[in-house]
């Protein structure tokens, strides 16, 4: 039986690399990037269309996304700005040519699309409904799925959240920059007040599996069924690797969203994953994942 097509764009990305590692052995990859042998920038429509007339795939999965959630907030309402330009008009390319050669898409977006007030977010939750408490990272993933529904309705929604896997060297996640913090001694006050519900990288590869076998399509969540905060997660990962987690001390979101300038960020955030959980799979929590990590690289995460 010949295998389904996948383009995975962004495939050397941090979770789109290990997406490749897993999936090589289910799908044949067109793995494509900004540079590499099968290169496409996102938001120049003719390399789109070039890598869309050049390949063969049924699916693909769209990486490729600005995330520097502080970097964006500079270049808040800021149409012509980098972070507009890959996560919206990119987003538009993508969903344009998906269009006109009949291709299925899988866009890969955030928890960061809600305002963080009333979460853990369901799937049918609306998005972008405060776009005052949204960062502006935020409504550009808000913009890109609105296209996506709009034009492709039978393409897949992929929501995750603090992402985090094992080795990785090109970029630190949210698990190796609490390990970092440790080890250099610069532990910061850490928030006790947030909750956000981490995804464990390994689980897209089986969950997009699943996804495209059994002809789904619409939003879905992929992150830890438990919730916890960003103070219990350092202290967990601290702990995991043999370090003492009563170093970390306790911060407050709520006191920092207070100062001026700073980045407007979900509170009480995260996402539930009754959907993907009613199809038979269950995303790894987070306590889990971190074990898993560490067994993975043998306690040399860093």
């Amino acid at each position: 039986m010949a295998k389904t097509k996948i383009a995975v764009i962004g495939a050397s990305s941090m979770v789109g690399s290990r997406f490749c590692e897993l999936s090589a052995d289910n799908f044949e990859l067109v793995q494509g990037d900004l540079h590499g042998q099968n290169q496409i920038d996102i938001i120049d429509r003719r390399s789109v269309d070039n890598f869309f007339q050049n390949h063969n795939f049924d699916w693909l999965i769209l990486f490729s996304a600005y995330t520097d959630v502080d970097g964006a907030e500079k270049q808040r309402n800021d149409k012509t700005g980098i972070s507009w330009k890959i996560n919206v008009d990119g987003v538009k390319n993508i969903v344009a040519a998906s269009k006109k050669y009949g291709r299925k898409l899988i866009f890969i977006s955030t928890d960061f699309v809600f305002e963080g007030t009333s979460g853990p977010y369901p799937e049918d939750a609306p998005a972008g409904q405060n776009p005052r408490k949204i960062s502006w990272y935020g409504l550009t993933k808000v913009e890109g799925e609105n296209i996506v529904l709009t034009s492709l309705p039978d393409s897949i929604i992929l929501r995750i959240a603090y992402p985090y896997r094992g080795k990785f060297e090109e970029k630190d996640d949210i698990a190796k920059r609490f390990l970092k913090l440790y080890r250099d001694q610069k532990m910061y006050p850490v928030f006790a007040d947030q909750i956000i519900t981490p995804t464990f990288i390994d689980d897209l590869a089986p969950a997009v599996k699943l996804l495209i076998a059994k002809g789904e399509s619409g939003i879905f969540h992929l992150v830890s069924p438990l919730p916890t905060t960003q103070f219990d997660f350092a202290r967990k990962v601290i702990e995991v690797f043999g370090g003492d987690p009563n170093v970390v001390p306790k911060g407050s979101i709520i006191d920092f969203l207070k100062k001026p300038g700073i980045t407007p960020r979900p509170i009480k955030g995260g996402l539930k994953v009754d959907k993907i959980k009613k199809l038979g799979f269950t995303p790894t929590s987070w306590d889990k994942g971190l074990e898993i990590v560490f067994r993975q690289s043998k306690g040399q995460l860093i």
